[in-house]
């Protein structure tokens, strides 16, 4: 590896690295000791939707790899975000004295809402049971593989499929906390998810569309 690609990789590091601390400084601020503690919806929220934004953060850093990527900006971007948002909630479970990742793949905890579930959440609930990772949506290993050996246009065609795949596989999840979180921490930032992911999508939607070769 060249010093100049060596520095590159360190500068990459240390920015998540900082990234992250900040969203984490924030999540203990944003949720100082309170009467009102958190319910298992706000534990689970925190804990499966800081897995999943974890394989959005490898995607990114697999594209950013190669400064040539017509969507580095983009990547960019989303990147920065979902490590501030990854903080938060690791800010959050550590104040709440909860493990930081979930014990299990179960998605239970989204069937103790304030409503029965619904007929599109239990749709979704079986969804995640018969996914490997316990969500849909995620990227598998061999797409992940590929993905890294895919060079130019082709891995920014697939990095928006699967980034697209991710975003519909996590949106349930952070509408179901903005409707049934007990904290109100909890509930703006995954309403804060839902917008952005949401307007995300369709800009990669339309991207992909665009960038799909002549049949």
């Amino acid at each position: 590896m060249s010093l100049r690609r060596f520095s590159r990789v360190l500068l990459l590091a240390g920015g998540a690295a900082l990234l992250a601390a900040a969203g984490y400084a924030y999540g203990l601020r944003a949720s100082p000791p309170q009467a009102l503690g958190p319910s298992a919806v706000d534990i689970g929220f925190a804990q499966f939707m800081r897995s999943h934004h974890d394989q959005a953060i490898v995607m990114t850093e697999i594209l950013l790899a190669d400064r040539s990527s017509k969507l580095a900006g983009m990547a960019s971007a989303m990147q920065a975000a979902q490590l501030i948002e990854i903080g938060q909630m690791k800010g959050w479970l550590l104040l709440w004295d909860k493990p930081l990742l979930p014990a299990s793949d179960s998605m239970d905890w989204m069937l103790l809402g304030q409503q029965p579930p619904s007929e599109a959440l239990n749709r979704y609930l079986i969804a995640c049971r018969n996914s490997p990772g316990g969500m849909p949506g995620l990227a598998t290993a061999e797409e992940l593989q590929r993905l890294r050996t895919l060079q130019g246009d082709e891995r920014d065609r697939l990095f928006l499929q699967l980034m697209v795949k991710h975003h519909q596989g996590g949106l349930p999840m952070a509408q179901f906390a903005v409707d049934n979180a007990r904290l109100p921490a909890v509930r703006l930032l995954a309403a804060q998810m839902v917008v952005e992911q949401t307007q995300e999508m369709a800009t990669m939607a339309l991207m992909a569309r665009r960038a799909s070769p002549v049949q």
